[in-house]
């Protein structure tokens, strides 16, 4: 049990991304949706827009959610590799480098703008219905 502690202190704890590089994957993700739900109009004015839209909108998403999976995996690999909810379920005094990961998990999560990007994701989708919607039905 004791090399097993040893281990897990050597275990190295990510640094955290540029509030820049978190802004970048914000509008890349946001572009990225707002693009995807344009296809739906444009295809009623352009096909070659269209395509254009769906070929910028899958690349941008492409590069947003593999981002957002290697943010995931870092996280999940802070608590596995430190065994983190093991220790705080079994109320295991935590060491110097457990506080380290929980801050670091806890500030990933509290930067993120990941649920701005779910709300505006959906806006879109809505307001890309109604508006496909009003051109088919001949309103717009």
């Amino acid at each position: 049990m004791t090399q097993n502690v040893a281990n897990l202190s050597n275990i190295q704890i990510p640094k955290g991304y540029s509030l820049k590089r978190i802004q970048l994957y914000f509008w890349l993700g946001l572009i990225s949706a707002t693009f995807l739900r344009l296809i739906i109009i444009a295809d009623y004015y352009s096909g070659t827009l269209s395509k254009v839209l769906f070929y910028l909108g899958v690349v941008g998403y492409l590069v947003f959610f593999a981002h957002r999976y290697h943010i995931a995996t870092r996280r999940i690999d802070v608590l596995k590799n430190l065994e983190l909810l093991k220790k705080i379920e079994g109320r295991i005094p935590l060491s110097e480098n457990d506080y380290c990961g929980l801050q670091y998990i806890m500030w990933s999560l509290s930067v993120s703008k990941e649920r701005m990007n779910y709300l505006v994701i959906f806006t879109f989708s809505i307001i890309a219905i109604i508006v496909s919607l009003a051109l088919d039905l001949g309103i717009v």
